[in-house]
């Protein structure tokens, strides 16, 4: 079984991934290199998981909505033996929670398509028909903007070596669903910091700390066109031709930034301003409103009881 990467599904089905089957896998992932001895050193590499893909099909639309692991055993030469016994039992509890749900494939981490994955594919496709491949790159890769996922589907294609028929991996097109729980979940798990809390403090900090790194990175950047533009004129100074395309590039750039010494800034900023040391001034006010009111209370019961004992 090979991979085209050149070639789009042709089966005609919509995919929907919903965030929770990624959260799932992301999870999965880290906890057992966090459990695998050595896993989490310099330069290891890390374990490989898999698991199987829940979801419902409507049409020609196929909505993928969960996920669970499942057990395998990797073998010296690159070989994977999946427990058959145990997914079909995982699948059995699951039906009976998630009635409309099946299995409609499954899931492995790694940077591209080996032999073990095609075997698993093999073994996976004698108890599910037609399963899907979704594939997670666990790489960390600052620099890129799309997500480290690919969704495979297997189609018949005849060999350009041999000329016989054989399946091959090839990539089918996905689109993200979410739902109101999953958009609440999500919006929760991106909150939690690195050190494992999500306290208001802490979250604060970070933003705040995000939001100094943009404007230092931001500054960096004028810096950078101002001392270029300090070399145009220069070079216009001494009989040089001005760079109009990168002049007419500079003059957008700058137009497109926000003027901060408007009155509507100063207006605005002001409004926030004052709202915000209302706001501190009536936080303080009910602070004391409630000490003078607990002092208040203890008094009236200290007096209350000095009352009752000179009446006996």
């Amino acid at each position: 079984m090979e991979v085209d990467g050149t070639r789009q599904s042709a089966s005609g089905l919509e995919w929907k991934l919903h965030p929770l089957v990624l959260i799932n896998m992301s999870d999965h992932h880290t906890r057992t290199r966090a459990n695998t001895p050595g896993a989490m050193a310099p330069g290891a590499t890390p374990p490989a998981v898999m698991g199987c893909l829940l979801g419902s099909q409507s049409g020609r639309s196929v909505d993928i909505r969960n996920s669970f692991e499942i057990r395998y055993t990797p073998g010296p030469d690159g070989t994977v033996d999946v427990d058959i016994t145990f997914l079909l039992k995982k699948q059995e509890q699951y039906k009976q929670v998630f009635k409309n749900l099946d299995v409609v494939g499954w899931y492995a981490t790694g940077a591209a398509i080996t032999d073990g994955h095609r075997l698993a594919h093999r073994k996976i496709s004698e108890v599910v028909e037609s399963p899907v491949f979704l594939l997670l790159d666990a790489a960390v890769d600052h620099t890129r903007k799309d997500l480290p996922v690919g969704l495979y589907e297997t189609e018949l294609h005849l060999s350009p070596e041999t000329g016989a028929p054989g399946m091959v991996f090839v990539k089918a097109p996905y689109s993200i669903e979410t739902s109101d729980a999953e958009r609440i979940g999500v919006d929760q798990v991106a909150r939690i910091l690195a050190s494992g809390k999500a306290s208001g403090s802490e979250q604060l900090s970070a933003q705040l700390v995000s939001l100094h790194s943009a404007a230092k990175m931001l500054l960096e950047r004028l810096r950078l066109i101002h001392g270029a533009l300090g070399k145009v004129a220069a070079a216009n100074g001494s009989g040089g031709a001005y760079p109009h395309s990168l002049l007419r590039q500079v003059s957008s750039l700058v137009h497109s930034l926000p003027a901060c010494n408007t009155d509507a800034f100063n207006r605005e900023y002001l409004t926030e301003y004052n709202d915000t040391l209302l706001t501190l001034y009536l936080a303080s006010m009910t602070r004391g409103t409630h000490a003078a009111n607990e002092v208040v209370d203890k008094f009236c019961l200290a007096y209350d009881k000095a009352g009752r004992r000179r009446g006996l």
